[in-house]
């Protein structure tokens, strides 16, 4: 198609909405239809009576006949007409009544790229569209254009799109700087200066040759280092022209691409929110380039490190320091806190003054100095060098972060990044830092670690975080919450959460799929912390409040302490029929001869209550040998697999002693329960954990606990595995008079299911 006719856009609008979260269909052939392109349009009654037979490029319905005019055209210099021709539709179709309140004019091309200018008509005027104090480059997000139809107004102080919005991004630009053959480790730093060369209000002339655009790029960026004192790291942030001229077109064409990409992003608006973008970009560079696996750097999302700052309750008159900042991603979420609950002096003084931040990686330092910048961070207190060696100029009242996994053995360790930031803490000051859950349970140095924290500091709080947050780091962690300078009463009340988020993994990505409990945690702790006599002492499973057990183990994990609360006998049930298919499907599938009909009979179990699991079954550390010494037979051997009901291959004992010859129950070091029927032997060195019946039971009653325990396996991890101290700590629905309706409900599948199981396996 001729570059002279604005249809090339048609394309590029229509991905860029439907990134932006609107539904792009035609809304007069879908009901949750929100876009209409070009005379589609006038299928709208509305629409039609008032441009008669006049078609912009897109209306798009905003809410209930309020609609959104865009206006395209192919070349840069024709953005005015595209403006005044989108205003010029909007403008008749609010001659009776303000129905098209905003308009958009494009101009541009794919190789050229796009200019747009988005227009609210604001007391009888087309006003620029701002977010965040900028003016929007792009086109509008869902949200943000409901927002201002919503409230009858051309701006908003609160624009962020999702995350996955971020990632997807990231991914594009990825994509586009590899055609352009710009080396993998170089991505996050073009970015960087991308970022710093489009903070200048004048636009960057992108009809250059290759080398004069990066002479312009790297310009602005020596310059606005410059400004704010620190054009020593221009050299960690400029681009570099390729030494080859024949790569020079398509290097050209992907930084031109990644403009165009940024500008999609209203990046100017979205760098002055509390997103750490630059973190989001870096972290989709480091899966391509040397690896977030190998330096143990993660970046903490926004919702955490937003989360974090709002329990300290950040204010303007805080010192608030990161002594190992990554990019900035809770400096970042501190500023935008303060910025909101501050005039412009004391966001001033505050930023001047009292956010500071160290950074050891100088590629790292530069994208955490570019993120200040865009907040407009005269002083920019980010610091290079290592945290051990480096002092702040004041003492922090408040302390986020978020220190390096030690991925390997030479590592510094977690905590102690966290002593020394406690070294630079005022008496009184608060922590909120994440941390491996390990640190929080293990023993020997890190018990020793657990011990000396208390003894100088009060911990108020521990959360644990979903198990996924870091992908695809698969380390799992906690938030720890304390208070410098006095000793840890015994008697002290600690806060113990357990945080769903409401993302989960896909393709890859973390996506919000649900609400999860993130707000309630917030305000839970916030009361806590408040002293608030209304909070209830625990929500099951999501919070409780209880002094720490200081016993020979010191566990301070919120697995140990969370109430379980009572499952309703509906999720019992699922769980023991997963059970039970578990033990069928291997039946049907082993080699097992042994099985006979006496594992029916239950003994109806007479308990009106226990204290705990001992109240039923005796504990036993299963013992063995390791699998490779056995011999193949004909014996099951239990494992920690989730596998085969449990059972790795069969063997021939070589120790009588080591069989368990009653039916039990079966759980791995992760928690998971599987029913074992006589004989088997089970894994040792704390692999397998056996429960043996103190009365005589059947299937079913064993699956009615081995559901029960399986409801409870998010308490067991790597690391924090079961053990007989856990075991006894966990809560179980008892059994009253051996009687529980819903075993009816499995009793003529359970036996049809064993006959099968007998026939095939006996030949019965």
């Amino acid at each position: 198609m001729a570059i002279s006719s604005e249809f090339h856009a048609y394309t590029y609008i229509k991905n860029e909405l439907k990134a932006l979260g609107w539904n792009v269909y035609n809304p007069s052939r879908r009901a949750d239809g929100e876009v209409y392109t070009q005379n589609e349009c006038l299928q709208n009654a509305l629409i039609k009576k008032h441009l008669i037979g006049e078609k912009p490029e897109n209306v798009i319905v905003v809410r209930n006949n309020k609609f959104w005019v865009i206006e395209a055209k192919s070349t840069h210099k024709e953005l005015q007409k595209a403006i005044e021709e989108a205003q010029g539709y909007a403008d008749k179709l609010n001659e009776d009544g303000i129905h098209a309140p905003i308009a958009t004019g494009i101009a541009g091309n794919d190789e050229d790229t796009y200019l747009i200018k988005s227009f609210y008509f604001y007391k009888g005027k087309w006003v620029p569209i701002e977010a965040n104090g900028k003016v929007l480059t792009g086109l509008l997000p869902r949200e943000t254009a409901r927002y201002l139809v919503d409230n009858d107004i051309y701006k908003t102080e609160d624009f962020n799109l999702p995350d996955e919005l971020y990632y997807a991004k990231a991914n594009a630009i990825n994509e586009i700087l590899h055609i352009g053959s710009i080396n993998k480790n170089n991505r996050a730093k073009v970015m960087a200066a991308l970022l710093l060369a489009l903070l200048e209000e004048t636009p960057i002339n992108l009809d250059n040759s290759a080398s004069l655009l990066i002479q312009e790029i790297n310009a602005r960026v020596d310059k606005i280092l410059f400004e704010h004192g620190r054009r020593d790291f221009a050299r960690f942030v400029q681009i570099t022209t390729p030494p080859t001229p024949d790569n020079h077109v398509k290097f050209r064409k992907a930084i031109i691409d990644t403009i165009q990409e940024l500008k999609g992003l209203n990046i100017r608006s979205a760098m002055n929110s509390g997103t750490d973008i630059l973190g989001r970009f870096y972290e989709v560079f480091l899966k391509y380039g040397n690896g977030a696996k190998e330096i143990g750097i993660v970046l903490t999302p926004r919702h955490i490190t937003r989360l974090g700052v709002e329990i300290l309750n950040v204010s303007r008159t805080d010192v608030v320091f990161d002594p190992a900042c990554g990019t900035g991603g809770f400096l970042v979420a501190a500023f935008d806190y303060v910025r909101k609950h501050a005039n412009k002096t004391q966001l001033d003084e505050f930023k001047e003054n009292r956010i500071f931040g160290i950074e050891q990686e100088p590629e790292v330092v530069a994208l955490a100095l570019v993120n200040m910048i865009f907040r407009g961070d005269g002083k920019n207190n980010i610091i290079e060098g290592n945290t051990f060696a480096k002092i702040i100029p004041t003492k922090a009242t408040k302390v986020l972060m978020n220190p390096p996994f030690a991925l390997k053995k030479d590592d510094e360790k977690e905590y102690k990044f966290i002593d020394r930031a406690i070294e630079q803490m005022e008496d009184g000051g608060q922590m909120f830092v994440i941390i491996p859950s390990t640190i929080m349970f293990k023993g020997k140095q890190y018990k020793t670690w657990r011990e000396k924290l208390l003894q100088n500091n009060t911990i108020q709080g521990v959360i644990k975080l979903p198990e996924d947050l870091f992908y695809p780091i698969g380390v799992h962690t906690s938030a720890l919450i304390l208070k410098k300078g006095i000793q840890h009463d015994k008697g002290e009340q600690i806060f113990w959460g357990y945080l769903v988020d409401g993302y989960m993994k896909k393709k890859g990505v973390m996506k919000k799929v649900k609400d999860g409990n993130i707000e309630m945690m917030k305000s839970a702790v916030i009361d806590f912390l408040n002293h608030s006599k209304n909070l209830p002492k625990s929500k099951p499973k999501e919070y409780t409040i209880a002094p720490a057990l200081f016993d020979s183990d010191l566990e301070l994990a919120p697995e140990y302490y969370l109430e379980e609360g009572e499952h309703s006998d509906n999720e019992i049930e699922k769980q023991m029929q997963i059970v039970l298919d578990r033990l069928f499907s291997y039946l049907m599938n082993s080699s097992q001869t042994n099985v006979n009909g006496s594992v029916l009979q239950s003994s109806k179990i007479d308990i009106d209550h226990f204290e705990d699991i001992e109240g039923v079954f005796n504990i036993a550390n299963a013992k063995s040998s390791n699998i490779e010494d056995y011999a193949k037979g004909d014996v099951p051997f239990v494992t920690s697999t989730e596998l085969n009901n449990g059972v790795e291959m069969f063997i021939e004992p070589d120790d009588d002693s080591l069989i368990f010859d009653t039916p039990g129950i079966a759980i791995s070091s992760f928690g998971f329960a599987t029913i074992q029927l006589p004989p088997f032997v089970a894994r040792s060195h704390g692999a397998v954990i056996v429960l043996k019946p103190k009365k005589k039971m059947g299937i079913l009653e064993l699956a009615y606990f081995a559901a029960q325990l399986n409801l409870q396996t998010w308490r067991f991890s790597y690391g924090r595995w079961v053990t007989k101290k856990r075991l006894k700590k966990l809560e179980i629905k008892t059994l009253k008079n051996g009687d529980i309706p819903s075993f009816k409900k499995f009793v003529d599948r359970f036996e049809d299911n064993y006959k099968k199981a007998r026939k095939i396996v006996t030949g019965e």
